[in-house]
Order: structure tokens, then C-alpha cells, then sequence
């Protein structure tokens, strides 16, 4: 997290939804910078403030992402060929062939 606009050398209290999760203080020039951890949060919009005599405040979401493993991903190529595979085996046996009669 990072801002300007403080009054020089403030402390400024870090919160994320009204709950302070840190603070810093800014420099001689009235910028701040700090790393901010959201351990523990809800994935979802979230309220982000800094105080430093001005209130600073923007949204942060939280997304949650997953990574498919190597073995994951070759099973889903597989089967996704193989159902591919039997869509096309399964419309040519279905679909009557030129040059071929059925026997009585």
C-alpha cells in the first residue's frame, strides 16, 4: 500500500474493514509505503483506509485462484480428446454409410 498526501514524518494507521493491520510513518515529503497482508480475509470486496489526520481509503478484492497440477491438467486433456473421440465414432456408426446396405 503506498499514498501521498500526509503531513510530513505522520503516523499513518494501515485498516482493512475498520480493523487496523498496521501502520507506517510517512516521510519528510508526506509519502507512505507499506506492505499489506490481508491473512485471514474473506475472498470478496474489502474496505482498505489509511489514517494519517487525512483518510485515505479504496477498495480491495480478494480473489481466490487455483492452479491445475501437472497431473490434473493431463487427465482433463485426456478426457476431454477421448469424449471428442467418441462424439466422432459415436456419428459415424449413427449415420448411415453411402454404399452400404443393411441386411434383412
Amino acid at each position: 500500500m503506498a499514498g501521498t498526501g500526509c503531513p510530513p514524518d505522520a503516523e499513518v494507521l494501515l485498516s482493512v474493514d475498520g480493523a487496523q493491520v498496521g501502520e507506517v510513518r510517512a516521510d519528510d515529503t508526506g509519502i507512505f509505503r507499506a506492505p499489506l497482508r490481508a491473512v485471514g480475509a474473506d475472498v470478496g470486496r474489502h474496505d482498505v483506509s489509511a489514517d494519517c489526520g487525512p483518510i485515505f481509503a479504496a477498495p480491495l478484492d480478494i480473489v481466490l485462484v487455483s492452479q491445475a497440477t501437472g497431473s490434473t491438467a493431463t487427465a482433463v486433456v485426456i478426457v476431454f480428446f477421448l469424449l471428442v473421440g467418441l462424439s466422432i465414432y459415436r456419428r459415424r456408426l449413427l449415420t448411415p454409410q453411402p454404399g452400404r446396405e443393411e441386411e434383412s
